[in-house]
């Protein structure tokens, strides 16, 4: 013989609680969205598998039986369980998934950046990236474009429409490459490259993000000719390390590079300018969870550093 639990439907007990709670059968088939006859059934049919009568009906009104006060605080006990549970279910963390877009001026390096895309993914590895680079206007003009979600990009100044918080200070140095005539010459002063021909980036515009070095060139009087541009940290570093002329570099990324004696640095040996990188994002987009677990994450990292 079954027992009785596995004779049992919720959905008896369920309708139970609410003639209780209503002291009507009428109301209780309001509440449930049910007809009147169909909660009389269910009634029925309980009392029928217990074995008791629940209730003792008077007229048009009845009161609960002794019974019937035992199977409704046992059936709340039940509710209450089924209610837990349900949130339970619900605080489960679930498999994030979703596409980061993530727009990057070129040749960054940095080390909060590369940590927190390795700890995310290994935390979400249903996650992916969508990455693109650029100079620093391409990245902001894909924040404001709704083309990222998120970039890092220099700026010397607040750009209209977007958030932005400092992901890495950055310093620049001047260097020449090997077939220079100032390569592998120590003691420099700075009026020695005065008159020497130079390579630029094309941001290094009094009106560009990277103006400091631009300002720092025209305060020291370095007025050689121009020889090559490039928006491109790569290309940039090309030309200095071809000999066309010397030029500033973040010492961070070209580090290795002056290690294996590619590169030399010159004077001022403290660095002529620190610029910013900055974390920046788009306030008016409404991103996905994926892209806004990344960013907070970043920010969390970033705040943990000190910027």
């Amino acid at each position: 013989m079954s027992q009785i639990h596995d004779r049992l439907d919720w959905n008896l007990l369920r309708t139970f609680l609410a003639i209780v709670q209503e002291g009507s059968i009428s109301r209780a088939a309001v509440r449930l969205h049910l007809t009147q006859p169909a909660v009389s059934l269910a009634l029925k049919r309980l009392e029928e598998r217990l074995g008791e009568n629940l209730i003792a009906r008077s007229g048009s009104s009845f009161t609960v039986t002794t019974a019937g006060e035992l199977v409704y605080k046992e059936a709340l006990a039940i509710y209450g369980s089924i209610a837990r549970l349900s949130l339970a279910v619900q605080d489960i963390p679930q498999d994030l998934t979703g596409v980061v877009r993530l727009a990057v001026v070129s040749a960054v390096k940095s080390d909060i950046l590369d940590s927190v895309l390795s700890d995310f993914h290994q935390a979400h590895p249903r996650v992916t990236f969508e990455m693109t680079s650029g100079s620093s206007t391409d990245v902001q003009h894909a924040l404001l474009h709704f083309q990222a979600a998120l970039g890092v990009s220099l700026n010397h100044k607040e750009v209209p429409g977007l958030d932005s918080t400092p992901l890495l200070h950055q310093t620049y140095f001047l260097y020449c490459g090997k077939s220079h005539p100032l390569f592998g010459k120590t003691d420099l002063q700075i009026e020695a490259l005065q008159n020497e021909n130079f390579v630029s980036f094309a941001s290094e515009q009094l009106d560009g993000v990277l103006a400091s070095l631009a300002v720092y060139r025209a305060q020291q009087s370095l007025n050689g000719c121009s020889i090559g541009t490039s928006s491109s940290l790569h290309e940039v570093t090309r030309m200095i390390r071809a000999g066309l002329g010397i030029g500033a570099l973040p010492e961070h990324v070209v580090a290795e590079e002056a290690a294996a004696g590619h590169l030399w640095k010159l004077p001022p040996y403290e660095g002529i300018a620190t610029v910013t990188l900055h974390l920046m994002w788009n306030a008016s987009l409404k991103i996905n969870k994926a892209e806004e677990a990344f960013l907070a994450c970043l920010r969390k990292n970033l705040t943990r550093a000190g910027y």
